[in-house]
């Protein structure tokens, strides 16, 4: 159950996983035959419903309505379950099977008040229906990015578009540890190595530039040639990505649109497409 909770789904994959309108008929079911039904009148309250029409009727309907409600995980309503049962397996009238139904109806609306599902606009929701397909190759090639541009994507679609350029700034930040690793860069802080992953992308670029201008000076072939002008091109990319958006939202300079956060979407996109198809 939990997982599914991060999922998207559509409205009739909620109503088939959650069990919502079984839950619902049950539901109705206990509110038209025992709480407003015939066998509620005043004549009948004090008077032991009898076993065969309780076995018979409402136990299976109660624990129907149980088994949905765990699937839900409805702990109070569970927990209202466990005294219904233990009232039913020692008697109960009719006066206490409606105050029992009662009570458990109410606590099972008590908890369904705190399930939330998000509605997602239809352009957005091809959107993210789609974006597996239009990353796939990149996945392919870096799959640690995989989930830090689903959650772009889900971000994207759930109107948080901030958290969606920062999701995006992160899978960016692998494409240019890449280009680092290609190009042969070592880094050192204080006098001692110093991981990409734990330095500035100022000092990575920085690198990553030295290294190029260095192979540049020594005397090469034209494919060796091609690919220090492919990873300077990818380099001046990050650059790009850092003054226009990395540094922006990393010291929380400004919030992003919708507009906006498809943009940076597009832009990453194509710039891991690029390094995917370039580097060897």
């Amino acid at each position: 159950m939990q997982n599914c909770l991060c999922k998207f789904l559509t409205l009739s994959e909620i109503m088939r996983y959650y069990n919502v309108w079984q839950l619902a008929r049950a539901i109705e079911f206990l509110q038209e035959t025992v709480i407003a039904g015939e066998f509620n009148s005043s004549n009948l309250g004090p008077i032991r419903v009898p076993d065969e029409r309780m076995n018979h009727w409402y136990v299976p309907m109660l624990r129907y309505c149980q088994t949905q409600c765990e699937q839900l995980e409805l702990a109070a309503a569970l927990a209202r379950f466990h005294h219904f049962n233990q009232e039913i397996r020692q008697g109960i009238t009719w006066s206490e099977l409606r105050n029992q139904a009662k009570v458990l109806l109410e606590a099972i609306h008590s908890e369904l008040c705190y399930r939330r599902f998000a509605f997602v606009p239809t352009e957005k929701a091809t959107m993210h229906d789609k974006f597996g397909s239009s990353w796939e190759g990149i996945w392919a090639r870096f799959p640690e990015v995989k989930e830090d541009s689903q959650r772009a994507a889900d971000c994207y679609a759930l109107e948080q578009n901030t958290a969606c350029v920062f999701q995006m700034m992160r899978v960016a930040e692998i494409g240019l540890r890449n280009i680092a690793k290609q190009v042969g860069v070592r880094l050192t802080d204080k006098g001692k190595p110093q991981p990409t992953e734990y330095a500035t992308w100022d000092k990575v670029i920085q690198g990553i530039n030295a290294k190029i201008t260095a192979a540049r000076a020594l005397a090469h072939g034209p494919k060796k040639n091609m690919k220090l002008q492919f990873y300077s091109q990818a380099a001046d990319q990050c650059v790009f990505i850092r003054d226009i958006w990395r540094n922006e939202i990393s010291h929380t300079r400004k919030s992003y649109n919708d507009a906006e956060a498809l943009g940076v979407i597009t832009r990453i996109r194509e710039f891991m497409e690029l390094l995917s198809k370039g580097i060897q």
